[in-house]
């Protein structure tokens, strides 16, 4: 009686899945011949889009994760690249030309710009274009997703000082907000932030589950009107603890004590340093959208503290200019920033990234760094 009836339910179970497979292979059969390529699920397309772009970043002994010297991807519709020495720009020789400026833009994912097309759209590509018409300049886009004060602090003294740059631009502020929220707060960064980097970058990242790979579960989802899961969250780091609304006190401290100490290599080596305010922006069409974004990257901050939280930052930048501790362009402060120029809450549109090449074009000139003698 029991064989007969575990015999019956394999047979069942073996119908269902055949049956499943056929729906499966039809669904695909069909979206195939419609579309003229193989389809893939939500899921599974976000799945191996996250795994291509991870061929732009590798581990790192004291970056966390770095560039991926000499990758290039075509990801999301939009185009990224790495030349042979890990910079966001083209294939150069690492020694100067004489006579030809050179100008290093470090931070986050910000100053990679992210959402940029190409890369010739960034703001540093842009900034070049526009200072080139006063003489030879490079602008070399040192930006990396993810990093902070403390990993470009550590890029400028193992690889960007060599690049012998007269001026450095640090654009940072918003991905310090991350670790100046973890309870307990770590100064070293590692605890807050390294695991945090790791897994928005998709290097932690679980294979989907086999029934999200489905065709078939999601167009049946689609007509039921499930809700699709954000596949985002994959990429998201479950803190299980209350957000803060505020940082914790030390983090400026820590902040300034990253900055100074950039700006100390730096003029070591014969560099000017222009610091640049940063902004955020909760777009009014896409409050939601972007508060839900806000708290993937901020798992310990309250989402709707960030913007205050981050203008808290900028004091420190604008202090140490006050005190003739670099230079200063507030950006957060000088321009009259729009929705349309985000396209999500920390990264520009293309309008923004033109907007802050040509308000820092104007500063870089006003500083004279163009002119012989500089360093």
């Amino acid at each position: 009686m029991l064989k007969r009836i575990l015999r019956d339910a394999a047979l069942q179970l073996t119908l269902a899945l055949l049956l499943f497979g056929l729906l499966e292979g039809g669904t695909r059969g069909i979206l195939r011949l419609r579309d003229g390529h193989w389809p893939e699920s939500r899921a599974g397309r976000f799945d191996r889009e996250i795994r291509d772009a991870c061929r732009l970043y590798r581990p790192h002994p004291f970056l966390n994760t770095a560039p991926s010297e000499g990758a290039r991807i075509e990801l999301f519709g939009k185009r990224a690249s790495f030349n042979r020495a890990g910079y966001r720009s083209p294939e150069r020789e690492l020694a100067k030309k004489p006579g030809t400026r050179r100008i290093l833009c470090a931070g986050g994912s910000t100053t990679f710009d992210l959402l940029a097309p190409d890369d010739s759209s960034t703001w540093p590509a842009r900034l070049e274009g526009l200072l080139s018409q006063h003489g030879p300049v490079e602008v070399w886009n040192g930006g990396f997703p993810g990093w902070t004060s403390l990993e470009s602090l550590i890029a400028l003294e193992l690889r960007d000082i060599d690049l012998e740059p007269d001026l450095v631009i640090l654009f940072q502020a918003i991905n310090d907000l991350q670790p100046g929220a973890h309870q307990p707060f770590d100064a070293g960064y590692e605890h807050g932030h390294a695991e945090v980097a790791r897994r928005a970058l998709g290097f932690e990242l679980a294979a989907p589950a086999l029934w999200r790979r489905s065709l078939l579960v999601e167009k049946l989802g689609g007509l039921l009107g499930r809700t699709e899961e954000d596949p985002w969250r994959a990429l998201a780091w479950d803190t299980g603890t209350p957000r803060r609304s505020a940082l914790e006190p030390a983090a400026a401290r820590v902040f300034e004590r990253n900055l100074r100490s950039y700006l100390a290599v730096a003029r070591a080596h014969g560099a000017r340093v222009l610091w640049v305010t940063q902004m955020m922006r909760l777009r009014q069409d896409h409050r939601q959208e972007d508060l839900a974004y806000t708290a993937r990257w901020l798992p310990w901050l309250d989402p709707e503290s960030a913007p205050r939280e981050l203008e808290a930052l900028n004091q420190v930048p604008r202090s140490l200019a006050a005190a003739g501790l670099g230079d200063l362009a507030d950006a957060a402060r000088d321009l009259s920033w729009e929705d349309r120029d985000f396209a999500d809450p920390f990264h520009f549109s293309p309008e923004g990234s033109q907007k802050l090449a040509d308000y820092l074009a104007g500063k870089v000139l006003a500083l004279g760094a163009l002119g012989p003698g500089n360093r």
